[in-house]
């Protein structure tokens, strides 16, 4: 049986219109990958067993930004600036729902596994780079959070977003 990185590499270098898929997971393990590491055995096996970890103990989380509302911004702390999944799936079908052409992101959960809502942090709240996740931190609590703030950015804002299934 192929490792995730044979099934990475088979992806990536199929033929045109070859319409061979690769699992939502490993795509998603391998792409928060640095580009230079994709093409590393050890580092594409080692983030999809780590992603698939985090996932099997509720430490993942699913995100889509809904920045504007009628050209207007919206910001960190509005109920409908970002939606947040339990899966990939529950993603999938609010997307196909409220928004077919729309992303949603897999990010980490910080301090233990996701409850009902995740507690969101974004380090630059100006910047709308799509699919660069570095900025935005997900905490599985209020006190998870309020401690890395302490530690991190004191200034800093968080909000709490409720999860949907």
């Amino acid at each position: 049986m192929n490792d995730a990185f044979d099934q990475w590499i088979e992806w990536i270098h199929k033929p045109p219109g070859d319409r061979t898929g690769l699992s939502s997971d490993v795509h998603a393990s391998v792409m928060l990958l640095p580009e230079e590491d994709r093409t590393d055995r050890q580092k594409v096996n080692a983030a999809v067993s780590h992603w698939a970890e985090l996932r099997s103990t509720a430490r993942t989380a699913w995100i889509y930004l809904n920045d504007y509302d009628n050209g207007e911004r919206r910001h960190v702390g509005d109920p409908e600036w970002v939606k947040v999944f339990t899966s990939a799936d529950a993603a999938d079908k609010w997307l196909a729902k409220h928004d077919p052409e729309g992303v949603a992101w897999e990010c980490q959960v910080e301090g233990g596994p996701r409850q009902q809502s995740v507690w969101i942090h974004v380090a630059d709240e100006d910047s709308r780079a799509i699919g660069d996740l570095s900025g935005i931190m997900l905490f599985a609590s209020k006190r998870a959070a309020e401690q890395w703030l302490e530690q991190n950015a004191q200034n800093g804002k968080i909000a709490e977003y409720p999860i949907e299934e």
